[in-house]
C-alpha cells in the first residue's frame, strides 16, 4: 500500500506517527509513504482508523490511500 500526501512537509510526521502505532511505514518519496501491510480486511480497517486520527490531528494534511 502507498499513501500520497498533497503537502510533502507532513510526510516524515505521518511516517513517524504510523511507525509509533506499529505500522511499517517508509518514506518512498517526498510525497509518498510505502506501507508493508498484510492484505487482510482488519489491517486495512485499522489503517483507516489511524488515518482518521491523523486527519483530526492535522486537518490540513490531505492523505490519499492507494492499494497496490
Amino acid at each position: 500500500m502507498q499513501l500520497f500526501l498533497r503537502d510533502p512537509s507532513y510526510t516524515d510526521r505521518l511516517a513517524a506517527f504510523l511507525t509509533s502505532v506499529g505500522r511499517r511505514a517508509v518514506v518512498g518519496a517526498p510525497d509518498r509513504i510505502d506501507l508493508d501491510e498484510p492484505q487482510e480486511d482488519s489491517a486495512h480497517l485499522e489503517l483507516e482508523l489511524y488515518l482518521r486520527v491523523w486527519s483530526v490531528l492535522y486537518p490540513d494534511a490531505d492523505v490519499e490511500l492507494a492499494l497496490s
